[in-house]
């Protein structure tokens, strides 16, 4: 009876492995075989053939070769979606088991909103350089809600989110209290509960948690007059209001470098809603790791250090 050797099948047959799929990812993602291969460090002769066994181990085109670089095919589409789960999974287990070391390690991604980014990252990325050196952070920013659905999709291990009564299926402590403040041109004395109501006003779009706590402060014909300029970037926003002479909300934190430059001014609003949380958050059932850990510990380190000069308050995770 032929064996499956004398078949021409060997039962040693190659499998896609972890690395084959991370470099294919990093090509998907940079479009360019040159690009990847500097980025892995491997030939590219080497990464063109680990390619093409992928390729043929799956019976079909992943990649579409041109002379400016490379595309997918649409079932290299699938596999991209499919490799970075995969990846993220085999990040998790390497990172859950790493945990149980004493010393912090390990990749972590970290969500904190675009109004606030600016002025935590920096000390947070020294504090825990020089604390945890074997700690791989990533730190992503963006809009509450987009980091919101990211957490609630496993993207992120921790994200810092502003408090919402459809947080979801998150385990969230709370981390800072902060008000919001009108902020206009530099050179303008004005009283704050006119320009709301007169505006002109430059707001992100809804469904932004900032837009909406603003327009439950509005008066009603500032709402109604349509003078609201949308725009959903928080440097063009700065950016509008000292060179158009509009008005805008945001927390003081937002705008403290621009107040303490001259380019901007910040008036206190007496409105009670005027006023936001924001929460640590987490997907629920995850393991929280000691890398977890070690992360929401610097983060609060560093809000209790820039509470006075942003106007903050921290709060206990209770």
């Amino acid at each position: 009876m032929p064996s499956k050797m004398d078949c021409g099948v060997s039962p040693y047959r190659k499998r896609m492995t972890l690395a084959q799929l991370a470099y294919f990812v990093r090509i998907a993602e940079l479009q360019s075989l040159s690009k990847a291969a500097a980025v892995v460090r491997v030939a590219q002769p080497a990464l063109s053939r680990q390619m093409r066994n992928l390729e043929q181990e799956l019976g079909t085109p992943l990649l579409v070769r041109h002379a400016w670089g490379v595309a997918l095919t649409p079932a290299g589409e699938l596999l991209l979606a499919r490799a970075r789960r995969l990846l993220g999974e085999a990040d998790g287990i390497r990172d859950a088991v790493q945990a149980l070391a004493a010393e912090p390690t390990g990749r972590i991604a970290l969500g904190v909103p675009s109004s606030i980014a600016t002025q935590l990252l920096p000390p947070l990325a020294e504090r825990l350089g020089r604390l945890y050196p074997r700690l791989r952070p990533h730190f992503v920013d963006g809009f509450s809600a987009t980091l919101h659905a990211r957490t609630l999709a496993g993207d992120l291990d921790l994200a810092i989110l502003y408090e919402d009564r459809a947080i979801g299926p998150l385990a969230v402590t709370p981390l800072i209290a902060e008000t919001l403040m009108l902020v206009g041109p530099a050179d303008v004395e004005i009283d704050p509960a006119r320009a709301l109501a007169e505006g002109p006003l430059v707001l992100p779009a809804r469904p932004n948690r900032l837009r909406l706590i603003v327009d439950a402060i509005l008066p009603p014909q500032a709402a109604e007059a349509g003078a609201i300029l949308e725009v959903d970037s928080v440097p063009a926003i700065l950016g509008i209001v000292a060179r158009d002479r509009r008005f805008t909300v945001l927390p003081y934190s937002t705008v403290a470098d621009e107040v303490e430059r001259g380019v901007v001014r910040a008036w206190d609003l007496e409105a009670p809603q005027a006023r936001r949380t924001l929460l640590l958050g987490r997907p629920l059932g995850r393991q929280s790791t000691a890398a977890v850990g070690a992360v929401e510990q610097e983060i609060r380190a560093v809000v209790a250090d820039l509470a006075a000069r942003l106007r903050w308050t921290p709060l206990s995770p209770g």
